[in-house]
């Protein structure tokens, strides 16, 4: 079938309308994936004008409030708990009394060393007077042997009973000082059993080492106190709240090692924090730090480095060190536990250059820069390192424009450390393309 000569034109026009259609769509597709970045595409990359002000770096670390001062008292002497007279968050005087034994045994062994006492002072006494007897009779034997008496004296016939029972004066006198000194030795030692008796009978009644709050009650009416000494520290045992009296009950529960109560000084508060032994060494008591709680987000207090412990911690491999802040004022609200995270100042450089670390390319003690104006790369040398600033010591000049070769700056900080992206230091703002307007404010708080 042969078609009319005006149809076969109409299909002609559609089939070159067709290829041109699809000629323009592959010529969009190769300049797209295919063409190569013109040399005006690479120059988008954004930049920054070398900028002046303070630069410091940090570190940074989270820890929990803790008392700067705790102790777990518990009783010296071994008896059943008769009263408790505290509760959990009462406020405690230091001496305070907090809880009761039975005082009977310890009573008992009072009265036996004062008993004790007595007759050694008796012994003393004794021997005292024994030795004066041996020295009068040793001092007369000696005068009758220098002018002799027809008329024995005293000592003549205690000389005369020494000899008799085969003791020379000399020894006599010997014998009495020994037994003077046993008995002197007796009485001091019965001296300290009655120290020690009546110090038994006063630590029947627990009292507080320090002034603070009743964090913990680890022992019941009716416990046994196993007698230990007081002992200092966070303690960890449950509390038992409420205040106990009466006499003790059948019940033979032994108080808990960490102390009878625990108690806390809640008005001086301090932060505890572990840092990484790369960030460790970094540390020193007496750097000023900032710290925020969880709890009080919008809150920034200041602290110094009071201490670094000396000895590591290792927990799955990870070598962490402890560092104490003390805070230079305590929120109204804060209590111990909370989180607290914490930014140490390292170092600082007022009135510095720097730019943006994204602007630095690092290879070994080489740093280098790439300058936007084309120039190609320039080597500097640079001072305090932030993670977003670093200051630059020399190669560059205020005003200089560097490219960023990672793109935005992240994680810049303002004055409170924390972190705001395409934010400088002088309050000047950029993007891709622009050149950044920078102020002459601080730097950075760079971990």
């Amino acid at each position: 079938m042969v078609l009319p000569r005006h149809k076969l034109r109409g299909l002609s026009l559609l089939n070159v309308s067709l290829v041109a259609v699809v000629l323009a769509i592959a010529i969009t597709a190769y300049l797209l994936f295919f063409r190569k970045d013109t040399p005006a595409a690479s120059a988008t990359r954004p930049t920054f004008a070398v900028a002046r002000g303070e630069v410091t770096a940090s570190v940074s670390s989270s820890g929990t409030l803790q008392s700067s001062q705790t102790a777990s008292p518990q009783f010296e002497t071994s008896g059943t708990v008769t009263q408790i007279l505290v509760k959990v968050g009462q406020v405690v005087a230091k001496g305070a009394a907090i809880a009761k034994v039975d005082p009977s045994a310890a009573e008992r062994q009072l009265r036996i060393a004062d008993q004790n006492q007595i007759a050694a002072a008796n012994s003393v006494t004794a021997a005292s007077e024994s030795l004066d007897d041996a020295q009068d009779a040793a001092e007369a034997a000696e005068e009758a042997s220098a002018s002799p008496s027809p008329t024995p004296t005293n000592g003549q016939q205690a000389q005369s009973q020494n000899q008799n029972q085969g003791q020379s004066p000399e020894v006599a006198v010997s014998n009495a000082e020994a037994s003077l000194a046993r008995a002197k030795a007796d009485k001091e030692q019965a001296d300290q059993d009655v120290e020690g008796a009546q110090a038994a009978v006063d630590a029947t009644t627990l009292k507080a080492p320090i002034a603070g709050t009743i964090t913990a009650i680890n022992g019941s009416v009716g416990s046994v106190t196993g007698g230990s000494s007081s002992s200092s520290g966070s303690g960890t045992g449950g509390s038992t709240s409420g205040q106990g009296s009466g006499t003790g009950a059948s019940s033979t529960t032994t108080t808990s090692a960490s102390g009878f109560v625990d108690i806390s000084d809640l008005k001086s508060l301090q932060v505890a924090a572990s840092f990484p032994e790369a960030d460790a060494i970094k540390i020193k008591a007496g750097q000023s730090a900032t710290v925020t709680l969880n709890a009080e987000p919008g809150t920034t207090l200041t602290a110094t480095l009071a201490s670094v412990s000396p000895t590591p911690t290792t927990t799955n491999g990870v070598v962490a060190y402890s560092a104490t802040f003390s805070l230079a004022k305590i929120p109204a609200n804060a209590r111990i536990g909370q989180t607290a995270n914490v930014t140490v100042q390292t170092a600082k450089a007022a009135d510095a250059l720097y730019v943006p670390s994204t602007a630095i390319a690092t290879s070994g003690t080489t740093y280098t820069v790439t300058m936007a104006d084309g120039s190609g790369t320039r080597e500097v040398e640079v001072g305090v390192r932030g993670d977003s600033f670093t200051q630059i010591t020399s190669g560059l000049n205020e005003g200089d424009q560097v490219e960023l070769l990672q793109g935005a700056i992240s994680g810049a900080a303002n004055q409170n450390g924390q972190g705001r992206t395409g934010q400088l230091p002088g309050g000047g703002q950029f993007g891709n393309g622009q050149l950044p307007r920078v102020g002459a404010g601080g730097g950075n708080r760079g971990r």
